[in-house]
C-alpha cells in the first residue's frame, strides 16, 4: 500500500476480483446538497482482489467513489476537508442503487466507521434488482433517476437488511457520519 501521507483516501478492494474504482467530484456544493456528477468522472483506480492503494485527492474534493462508472452502484460519499472543521466528512449511499457492500473508517485513530460489509444481493428479491448494460446485477436506486423512479422492494429491503444509519437509503438524516480529522479517509469495497 502508498504511505497515507497527507489528503485522500485509503482505497481497498476486498472482492474475489479485479476491480475499477472511479472518483467524481460534485458540480455544486452547498448547505447539506449536492450537484452529483454522473457523465464527468475524474480519477480511476483499478485494484486486484486484497489490494489496497492510497489515492492522493486536492483538500477542495466533494464527492464520491464508486465501483466502475454505471448506475445502480453503492457510493461512498465524502469531502476530503470540511469547511467548518476542517475534517474529512463521508458516509455510504445506496440512493442510486447497490452493487456491492462498502465501508468507510476514519485513519487518525478514532476508530470511526460507518456501513456494511455484507453480501446483500444474493438474498434480494427480484423486484428490487436490475441489470446494468455491463451485466452487473445491482440493487436499484432509491431515490429516482433519468431510469425511472424510486424502487420501492429496493427500499423495503435496504431498510430491512441494512438500515438508514448505516447507509444512506431514502436520504434525510439518520446516517452516521464518518470523520477523520487528517483529511484522510479509508474505504472498502466488497
Amino acid at each position: 500500500m502508498s504511505d497515507p501521507s497527507g489528503p485522500g483516501i485509503v482505497l481497498s478492494n476486498k472482492s474475489a476480483q479485479e476491480q475499477t474504482y472511479v472518483f467524481y467530484d460534485n458540480f455544486w456544493n452547498g448547505d447539506g446538497t449536492a450537484g452529483a456528477n454522473f457523465d464527468r468522472p475524474g480519477t480511476s483506480v483499478t485494484l486486484q482482489p486484497d489490494q489496497t492503494q492510497f489515492v492522493s485527492l486536492p483538500d477542495t474534493f466533494k464527492g464520491r467513489v464508486q465501483r466502475g462508472t454505471q448506475q445502480p452502484a453503492t457510493w461512498a460519499e465524502f469531502q476530503v476537508k470540511a469547511d467548518n472543521d476542517g475534517a474529512a466528512h463521508g458516509d455510504i449511499s445506496l440512493e442510486q442503487g447497490c452493487d456491492g457492500a462498502a465501508v468507510i473508517s476514519a485513519t487518525d485513530g478514532s476508530g470511526r466507521s460507518n456501513g456494511f460489509s455484507d453480501d446483500i444481493l444474493s438474498g434480494a428479491p427480484d423486484a428490487a434488482l436490475g441489470q446494468r448494460s455491463d451485466g452487473v446485477r445491482a440493487l436499484a436506486t432509491t431515490m429516482g433517476n433519468w431510469t425511472g423512479g424510486p424502487n420501492q422492494a429496493a427500499i423495503d429491503y435496504l431498510n430491512q437488511v441494512v438500515g438508514q444509519q448505516k447507509a444512506y437509503i431514502v436520504g434525510g438524516t439518520g446516517t452516521d457520519d464518518v470523520a477523520s480529522s487528517n483529511m484522510c479517509l479509508a474505504v472498502d469495497f466488497y
